[in-house]
């Protein structure tokens, strides 16, 4: 009994439940072949459906991570309180950076994970607050590099204003499809 047993944990222990993990050459080769500046559009949704802005000009350079522009104007409008609401207004467009996680490559595509760093725009000392957007870190995308093309998405979570969670955020959906030259 004992050995079958052992047989069993041994066999559990080896399986790597993991997804495929890849060489540092395969994923310099990813990046390299996704290198460029991205225009496309941007469109906004709320997680569970409506849209609430769809069509905007916006580019992502991917380099090493990616690089995204996101209109903060765009998710003022699902905000209801107006002082919050004009904050993000003023802000205006932030730059978003995400790591990006391999999940899968083949012959053209590259499917990834996005792992975004938390946005913070300083405020305080007679400046209007400081203002924290929080990303789901489980959103991603594809990129096909023999169409020089790729569509992510950004999923803005929390929002914190002055150091309290905005209670009534509703998490977004940023929906990035573009192409380079």
């Amino acid at each position: 009994m004992s050995i079958a047993l052992l047989f069993i944990l041994a066999f559990i222990s080896s399986c790597d439940k993991d997804e495929p993990k890849f060489s540092s050459s395969e994923i310099q080769r990813a990046l390299f072949e996704m290198k460029g500046t991205y225009h496309g559009e941007m469109s906004v949704s709320y997680y569970h459906g409506e849209t609430i802005s769809e069509g905007n000009v916006c580019k992502a350079v991917s380099k090493d991570s990616l690089t995204v522009d996101m209109d903060l104007s765009l998710m003022a409008q699902s905000i209801t309180d107006e002082r919050i609401a004009s904050r993000l207004r003023d802000i205006g467009i932030v730059q978003v950076k995400a790591a990006y996680e391999f999940l899968q490559m083949d012959e053209q595509m590259y499917h990834f994970v996005l792992l975004p760093k938390n946005v913070i725009c300083y405020g305080g000392y007679g400046a209007p607050e400081a203002v924290k957007i929080v990303f789901d870190q489980s959103f991603g995308g594809d990129a096909d590099y023999f169409y020089h093309s790729i569509i992510f998405n950004l999923s803005p979570k929390e929002l914190w204003i002055g150091g309290e969670k905005y209670k009534s955020f509703q998490q977004l959906v940023y929906h990035f499809e573009g192409s380079y030259e």
